[in-house]
Protein backbone atom coordinates (compact mmCIF):
# COMPACT_ATOMS: atom_id res chain seq x y z
CA UNK A 1 0.00 0.00 0.00
CA UNK A 2 1.31 3.58 -0.76
CA UNK A 3 1.87 6.08 1.86
CA UNK A 4 0.39 9.49 1.26
CA UNK A 5 4.23 10.49 0.47
CA UNK A 6 4.85 8.37 -1.83
CA UNK A 7 1.79 9.01 -3.63
CA UNK A 8 2.56 12.34 -3.83
CA UNK A 9 6.07 12.56 -4.69
CA UNK A 10 4.96 10.00 -7.57
CA UNK A 11 2.59 12.73 -8.83
CA UNK A 12 4.41 15.44 -8.65
CA UNK A 13 6.97 13.90 -10.66
CA UNK A 14 4.77 12.85 -12.93
CA UNK A 15 3.15 16.61 -13.44
CA UNK A 16 6.49 18.16 -14.00
CA UNK A 17 7.44 15.20 -16.41
CA UNK A 18 4.39 15.93 -18.73
CA UNK A 19 4.53 19.51 -18.32
CA UNK A 20 8.45 19.54 -19.59
CA UNK A 21 6.91 17.34 -22.49
CA UNK A 22 4.36 20.05 -23.60
CA UNK A 23 5.53 23.02 -22.63
CA UNK A 24 9.24 21.94 -24.51
CA UNK A 25 6.80 20.63 -27.65
CA UNK A 26 5.00 24.07 -28.22
CA UNK A 27 8.82 25.62 -27.55
CA UNK A 28 10.40 23.50 -29.41
CA UNK A 29 7.65 24.07 -32.77
CA UNK A 30 7.69 27.73 -32.60
CA UNK A 31 11.70 27.98 -32.45
CA UNK A 32 12.08 25.52 -35.26
CA UNK A 33 9.17 27.29 -37.18
CA UNK A 34 11.29 30.65 -36.43
CA UNK A 35 14.33 28.95 -37.56
CA UNK A 36 12.70 27.84 -41.14
CA UNK A 37 11.73 31.61 -41.40
CA UNK A 38 7.55 31.70 -41.04
CA UNK A 39 6.83 35.26 -40.71
CA UNK A 40 4.12 33.95 -38.38
CA UNK A 41 6.32 32.55 -35.89
CA UNK A 42 8.71 35.09 -36.05
CA UNK A 43 5.79 37.79 -34.65
CA UNK A 44 4.52 35.18 -32.25
CA UNK A 45 7.97 34.68 -30.93
CA UNK A 46 8.65 38.69 -30.81
CA UNK A 47 5.14 39.49 -29.03
CA UNK A 48 5.44 36.87 -26.80
CA UNK A 49 8.72 36.77 -25.42
CA UNK A 50 11.66 38.84 -24.39
CA UNK A 51 15.53 38.02 -25.06
CA UNK A 52 15.92 36.83 -21.83
CA UNK A 53 12.88 34.86 -21.61
CA UNK A 54 13.72 33.06 -25.23
CA UNK A 55 17.29 32.39 -24.41
CA UNK A 56 15.97 30.50 -20.95
CA UNK A 57 13.31 28.54 -22.65
CA UNK A 58 16.04 27.73 -25.53
CA UNK A 59 18.30 26.15 -23.14
CA UNK A 60 15.97 24.70 -20.76
CA UNK A 61 14.16 22.69 -23.77
CA UNK A 62 17.36 22.78 -25.58
CA UNK A 63 16.80 18.54 -26.45
CA UNK A 64 13.36 18.76 -27.36
CA UNK A 65 14.14 21.31 -29.50
CA UNK A 66 16.65 19.13 -31.30
CA UNK A 67 13.75 16.42 -31.37
CA UNK A 68 11.93 18.95 -33.34
CA UNK A 69 14.41 19.57 -35.62
CA UNK A 70 14.95 15.81 -36.52
CA UNK A 71 11.40 15.53 -37.00
CA UNK A 72 10.55 18.28 -38.94
CA UNK A 73 13.62 19.26 -40.72
CA UNK A 74 15.98 16.35 -41.18
CA UNK A 75 13.76 13.56 -41.67
CA UNK A 76 11.50 15.13 -44.44
CA UNK A 77 15.41 16.48 -46.11
CA UNK A 78 16.17 12.81 -46.31
CA UNK A 79 13.14 10.93 -47.27
CA UNK A 80 11.53 13.85 -49.46
CA UNK A 81 14.37 15.39 -50.58
CA UNK A 82 12.78 19.19 -48.99
CA UNK A 83 14.94 22.21 -48.78
CA UNK A 84 17.12 22.05 -45.30
CA UNK A 85 17.07 24.97 -42.81
CA UNK A 86 20.08 25.08 -40.94
CA UNK A 87 20.33 24.45 -36.83
CA UNK A 88 20.99 28.03 -36.21
CA UNK A 89 20.28 29.86 -33.09
CA UNK A 90 22.46 32.86 -33.11
CA UNK A 91 20.60 33.64 -36.85
CA UNK A 92 17.55 32.83 -35.61
CA UNK A 93 18.09 35.51 -32.24
CA UNK A 94 19.53 38.03 -34.33
CA UNK A 95 16.08 37.91 -36.58
CA UNK A 96 14.23 38.40 -33.74
CA UNK A 97 16.15 41.10 -31.78
CA UNK A 98 18.57 42.77 -34.45
CA UNK A 99 22.28 43.86 -33.72
CA UNK A 100 21.70 45.18 -29.86
CA UNK A 101 20.39 41.66 -29.28
CA UNK A 102 18.62 42.31 -26.34
CA UNK A 103 15.45 44.72 -25.60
Amino acid sequence: MMFDTEYWLIFVALATSLTYLVWGFVVAVEVVAGMSGSKLALRWIKAHHSYKNLYVEVLVFYPMILLAYLFLELLPHYLFAASLTPFDMDALFERLFGDDGRR
